[in-house]
């Protein structure tokens, strides 16, 4: 399946086996002991829902920054964990 040929569609509830993607923000470390981080850009997730719950347990398949500067933190083949509201508020789409 190429990239033009896959169909995402919106899905705010994913379940175990979907292949979703989602945007989150990439942020620069602290500044301060105490300070709140700097959101330095964009990167979008592609990954496999592996356990669904509160948390999701996600099998990352890929990792682009979209905007802005700062370093990736995540690669392909990570195991990662994500709360279902971060997933939510990310722009959540399946691959149908």
């Amino acid at each position: 399946m190429t990239k033009e040929s896959e169909n995402w569609v919106k899905c705010p509830h994913p379940v175990e086996g979907d292949t979703i993607r989602w945007k989150e923000p990439i942020w620069a470390a602290p500044s301060k002991p105490r300070g709140k981080p700097a959101k330095m850009g964009d990167q979008q997730i592609t990954a496999e829902v592996t356990h669904a719950g509160e948390f999701f347990e996600l099998l990352v398949l890929n990792v682009a920054k979209i905007a802005g500067g700062g370093t990736i933190k995540v690669k392909a083949g990570d195991e990662i964990r994500r709360k279902s509201s971060t997933i939510a508020i990310g722009d959540c789409y399946k691959r149908s």
